[in-house]
Parts: C-alpha cells; sequence; structure tokens
C-alpha cells in the first residue's frame, strides 16, 4: 500500500509516517508539500480542509484523497475521512480497505495486521513450532495471535468444535458477510492467548480454498487480530505461495534433511523476508525463534502501537 502524506501538521506528520514504517513493511510513505501532488498509485491522507482544494482537483482525486479530521462537518458527501487521532492500528485498517477499493482488487489483505508465513520440511513438527513462535510472539511483543491452519491436515483440532461441515460453514460466512469483527463464537483461545479457528481435527477445508476465499479469509481475521499466521508446513501449492509472497515474513523451520527451495519460491524480490531456523529442540532453536521475533516486530526501537485489544504492543 502507498500512501503519500499531505500534512500541515509537521510533527504529526513525521510521527505518523514513522509508526506507518515501523507497523508494516508494506507500507510505502510518501511526504509531499504540493497539493498539486499527483501519483496516481497511491492515496493522499491530508489535514488540508476540502474547501481549501480547487473544486476541479478534489473531484479528480474523489476516490483516494483521505482526509483526516477530528469531526466529519466540513467533509463533502462521498469523500473518505478517518478520524485524525484514531489508534494506528484502526487507520491503517481503515486506509487497507479504501486503498483496495480505489484499486479494484477486490479482498485484499488487512495491513493493519502483520501476516507471518510458517513453513517447514516436516508436516509432523509444523503445529509445535507455529504454537512456540506464537507465544513467544506474545511473550515478546504482546497483542492478539491467531494461526490459521493452511496445510492439508489440521493439527489444531477442538475436541468441542461440533460438526466439521457446521464450523468451517459458520468461519466463511462469518468472513463473506463482514461478521469476523464481532462474532467470537469460530474461534478459540487458549490459555497462553492464541487462537486459531474453531475446527475439529482431521481434513482441512481451508487448505482447499480458492485464492479470491483464501485471501478474504486471512483480510478478514486481520480485521480483528495484531497477527495472522498461516501455518503452510509442507503444503506449497500455488495458493499459499502467492500468500507468502503477499506476506509481511516468512519462516522457514529446517532439520537439514530435505531442501525445499524456499528463496526459489519467493522469488529475489522477497529474499529480505525471509528466515530460517534451524530445528534442535535445545536453547539454540529458542534463542533463534526470539532473535527472529525480535527483528520481524523491530523490538528494540522506540514507538508504542495500541493492538485492537487496546493493549499496548512494544
Amino acid at each position: 500500500m502507498r500512501l503519500s502524506l499531505l500534512i500541515r501538521d509537521a510533527e504529526y506528520r513525521d510521527a505518523l509516517a514513522e509508526k506507518l514504517s515501523i507497523y508494516d513493511n508494506d507500507i510505502f510513505v510518501n511526504i509531499v508539500k504540493d497539493k498539486s501532488h499527483n501519483s496516481s498509485d497511491s492515496l493522499i491522507l491530508t489535514d488540508i480542509a476540502p474547501s481549501e482544494i480547487d473544486t476541479k482537483v478534489l473531484d479528480s482525486l474523489k476516490q483516494r484523497i483521505v482526509f483526516l479530521t477530528v469531526s466529519a462537518q466540513g467533509i463533502p458527501e462521498g469523500f473518505n475521512h478517518i478520524f485524525k487521532y484514531c489508534s494506528i492500528s484502526s487507520m491503517i485498517s481503515e486506509l487497507s480497505y479504501i486503498y483496495s477499493t480505489y484499486h479494484g482488487s477486490g479482498p485484499v489483505r488487512d495491513h493493519s495486521a502483520r501476516l507471518i508465513m510458517i513453513c517447514s520440511e516436516n508436516d509432523a513438527l509444523s503445529a509445535d513450532k507455529c504454537l512456540s513462535f506464537a507465544r513467544q510472539i506474545i511473550y515478546r511483543q504482546g497483542g492478539s495471535v491467531i494461526i490459521i491452519p493452511l496445510s492439508y491436515y489440521n493439527d489444531y483440532g477442538i475436541t468441542d468444535a461440533g460438526d466439521s461441515h457446521d464450523s468451517f460453514g459458520r468461519l466463511i460466512y462469518s468472513v463473506h458477510t463482514g461478521r469476523e469483527r464481532e462474532n467470537y463464537s469460530y474461534t478459540y483461545t487458549d490459555s497462553y492467548g492464541v487462537s486459531v479457528p474453531m475446527l475439529s481435527r482431521g481434513l482441512n477445508r481451508i487448505a482447499y480454498l480458492d485464492s479470491d476465499d483464501l485471501n478474504r479469509l486471512v483480510s478478514g481475521l486481520a480485521a480483528r487480530f495484531d497477527t495472522v499466521i498461516g501455518d503452510t508446513a509442507t503444503c506449497f501449492r500455488d495458493e499459499n505461495i502467492a500468500l507468502m509472497k503477499d506476506s509481511d515474513n516468512v519462516v522457514y523451520f529446517e532439520t537439514g534433511r530435505r531442501t525445499a527451495d524456499i528463496a526459489d519460491m519467493l522469488g529475489p524480490e522477497n529474499s529480505g523476508k525471509l528466515s530460517v531456523i534451524r530445528v534442535s529442540g535445545d536453547t539454540e532453536e529458542a534463542i533463534a525463534i526470539d532473535d527472529c521475533i525480535k527483528g520481524i516486530y523491530g523490538i528494540g526501537t522506540d514507538g508504542d502501537i495500541e493492538s485492537k485489544d487496546n493493549r499496548k504492543v512494544r
């Protein structure tokens, strides 16, 4: 997502640019100082009043200009506006929706959440490694975390999930209708704070979703959780690879017995998002997971960001 900041409040502008850059590597921020700026592929976020912009220019920018306001008063009907002092996650969520609408790209990932794809050379190891990784995120970073199983077998089955067809149907229906933001009946959260879809163990119907439905599912869950982890395991189908390329980070757990060529799957343009962790089951692996999470979230840098449940994300 590309954003152009046309903001007079320099202190607010610089702080916002820094927050946006820290929050998501796929958000490109450009600071501009001219009302005639016309980068056609970006949203323009501004605190300039609509009345100060030439009518013809304003009409030409209608689909991609977003006004930062403390009140909707003075905003023409049909124009986008966001409360200037909302949380950074709420702002990014709204901007993601506006950006996808402007580009006509259909269901896209909500950039207010960090998407981490985890894969492994061994299916039997993947769920255990994902859970360890998710719990360490909560310990180190805070916020809410959900794991989405993306391989053909669901190792995160819930005993009392009920009929698997009904559970899956409720999950997909809630996403399609936009009710995923308010309905907690389709996710289960363990004692560590890690959530998973409330589906039974066994055949994983999520692994059979097409690209549009999978993106819609990820985007829907990203609107509710601060971190979405996709457990790909060894299921490198085209839809999962596309999601890996669109993710913020890819983590590969290896034992050295097999070679998956993850870097080749991602391509050179995505090489910077790949981290490889050697499976050893000892302290060295735990340290590698911790260091990886620190790198992903920039832990050690300044600036707190509110999570979706209003807790501070360090």
